[in-house]
């Protein structure tokens, strides 16, 4: 088990209560972007887990968490004070950029993975090849992270960035995806809700399931 230590926290949104929480933990973190940990505790004699993805790409001892406040435990981290500590265990997951080109579609705070990938992509300043994002939110204080993924677009050879406010995503899908082209990886994560129909739009047209990269966090 590692302790994490709250180091600061600062509140994205207001409006659905968003924070982003950094903590240092007792040993150096080893994981890929996109990756999450489980954070350990008890409730009423018992124990309970619950799964944090990071917002960055690993940096030593420092992990950065984005949640809202969605839950009893997640109450609970955001209500933390610096100087708190938690018992984290990981890293754990199948969410990782594979090679070849993708389309990543990503709801709400469900762009917290995904934000790692872009960290670890601009640390590099690697190529992206061909990657697509797609991030859907209710305002446009929604759209979190956004600053680094416009310099990714900036600076990254093939990523493209498309915030979305008030849009459907499908349109969307038919304007980058053309039919005859390159199937590329899919990622989605978001709610149940925003990812489960994304999945199946992509499986009735074509779409291998081991094409598709999904992950939900309700």
């Amino acid at each position: 088990m590692i302790a994490a230590t709250l180091t600061s926290k600062r509140l994205l949104s207001e409006a659905s209560q968003t924070w982003e929480l950094s903590f240092t933990c007792s040993e150096p973190l080893t994981y890929q972007p996109g990756q999450f940990y489980s954070f350990v505790t008890e409730r009423d004699g018992k124990q309970e887990v619950r799964a944090y993805s990071l917002t960055q790409a690993p940096d030593g001892d420092r992990m950065v968490l984005c949640l809202n406040r969605a839950g009893w435990y997640s109450n609970l981290l955001c209500d933390l004070e610096p100087g708190g500590t938690v018992q984290v265990q990981g890293p754990y997951g199948g969410f990782v950029l594979r090679e070849g080109p993708g389309i990543i579609l990503a709801d709400g705070v469900g762009i917290a993975p995904v934000a790692a990938m872009a960290d670890a992509l601009l640390r590099a300043q690697r190529n992206a090849g061909s990657l697509h994002l797609l991030h859907t939110a209710s305002s446009e204080s929604e759209l979190f992270y956004r600053e680094r993924f416009e310099q990714a677009e900036r600076e990254l050879a093939g990523f493209h960035y498309q915030p979305l406010v008030g849009v459907e995503m499908a349109p969307r899908l038919e304007e980058i995806l053309q039919p005859g082209d390159e199937k590329p990886t899919a990622y989605i994560v978001g709610l149940n809700a925003f990812a489960a129909p994304l999945r199946q739009w992509f499986k009735d047209r074509g779409w291998d399931r081991r094409q598709i990269v999904f992950e939900r966090y309700d």
